[in-house]
């Protein structure tokens, strides 16, 4: 009996080794693949200004984090590719390995985190509720009985489920829920802080003074990239004290 539990436990410890090992190689292939091609894959939602959008001159990708994704691979030494999609579906691409990873204003949730793996943190944000200028609707406690549009599969709806007694009207994207604010069929849209500044610079928009969150933004990465992750980690790091972010952020205003 002594000797079959030794025999099993090195069988065990064996196995534990080969799996690491496994883990390892799988981890060391995903960034040398990177490396190999050169390119950066990113899976991004442009409909959040001023953080990722379409620019309607040249149909082009632009904004805060895309800047930022690029000056990132620029320390790599690496190319970026976008790919544009739904905002609920970057998470399912980055799993899926049809991008390296995600760009796209993503809040750090404990939720995501058993998803995805996050970078450093670049940005501190949160979610705060636009309305019409000329709304009665001043707070949340207004909101009670009303309705309150947010963009599916972000924090901010989550945050906007919170506001009690509040109907939470779930939307492809953030400009939608916008145009519902703008043309009544919601009397309120949950976006995040810098998003709903940027709306409330047109004079038909006001937003709360007291937000309904705070928040960190970061990027995502699939499970299991060690290497791509540290590397990532290691040029925002450098970006953040060289002081190229802050500059981004002064050009887009966040």
């Amino acid at each position: 009996m002594a000797k079959l539990t030794k025999l099993m436990t090195v069988m065990v410890m064996a196995a534990v080794c080969i799996a690491s090992v496994s883990t390892a190689s799988a981890a060391d292939k995903n960034w040398a693949k990177i490396k190999e091609t050169g390119v950066l894959t990113i899976g991004t939602s442009p409909d959040y200004p001023p953080f990722e959008s379409v620019d309607p001159a040249t149909s082009e990708i632009v904004g805060f984090d895309i800047d930022l994704i690029n000056a990132v691979a620029a320390e790599l030494g690496l190319k970026t590719k976008f790919q544009a999609m739904g905002f609920d579906s970057i998470i399912i691409a980055v799993k899926n390995k049809q991008v390296n990873l995600g760009m796209s204003s993503f809040s750090v949730t404990e939720e995501r985190k058993a998803s995805v793996d996050f970078t450093t943190p670049y940005y501190k944000n949160g979610s705060v509720i636009l309305t019409k200028v000329d709304s009665e609707i001043k707070t949340q406690a207004d909101l009670a009985g009303k309705r309150v549009a947010a963009q599916m599969g972000s924090t901010c709806a989550e945050a906007a489920k919170k506001i009690e007694g509040a109907t939470v009207q779930i939307v492809d994207d953030a400009n939608i829920a916008v145009m519902m604010v703008k043309n009544g069929a919601v009397q309120g849209a949950s976006l995040d802080m810098a998003i709903a500044e940027n709306y409330a610079k047109k004079p038909e928009f006001t937003l709360f003074e007291k937000p309904l969150s705070y928040e960190e933004t970061a990027a995502i990465v699939r499970k299991g990239s060690p290497e791509l992750l540290d590397a990532l980690n290691k040029a925002i790091e450098k970006l953040e004290a060289d002081g190229t972010i802050a500059k981004l952020r002064t050009k887009w205003g966040v």
